[in-house]
């Protein structure tokens, strides 16, 4: 059913891979609240924005985080700022799609993100793919870690 994103009162913010133009439009064609890196940061100043800093940012800013891939789950510094600010992250399952297809993917999606972006309040990631959800363990706490 369409039209969970405009109903919850959700916003969301897109890191640079989910680009700023077709995958935008789409989600806000359909109703989502929504910022790019683009729109926040300034198209220049995205470029050069770590990820540690978005992700805390808008975390704080209380926006749900949808990313091109998962990769930030596998990075110590930004699994750490993941946990420790409670971001809230949906992230494609596969980094090989490209445009409407990402779009195509999260708006078949966008229930199952709506009720979980509401019903989770600890850090998580969700993988998003064409078969739905799937959580995805964040590589931190590390046992031994300095971090």
């Amino acid at each position: 059913m369409a039209g969970e994103a405009r109903e919850s009162g959700l916003t969301f913010f897109l890191d640079r891979g989910l680009g700023s133009r077709i995958v935008p439009n789409a989600l806000r064609a359909a109703g989502w609240v929504l910022e790019t890196m683009d729109e926040r940061y300034g198209k220049d100043e995205s470029q050069l924005i770590e990820d540690v800093r978005w992700i805390e940012e808008a975390t704080l800013r209380g926006d749900i985080l949808l990313c091109k891939d998962l990769a930030i789950t596998r990075n110590l510094v930004e699994a750490r700022v993941i946990y420790m600010s409670g971001a809230r992250i949906f992230a494609l399952s596969n980094a090989g799609v490209v445009g409407k297809a990402m779009a195509s993917i999260l708006l078949a999606n966008e229930a199952k993100i709506t009720h979980m972006a509401q019903r989770v309040t600890e850090p998580f990631v969700f993988a998003v793919g064409a078969d739905g959800l799937r959580r995805t363990r964040v590589r931190y706490p590390v046992e031994g870690s300095d971090l």
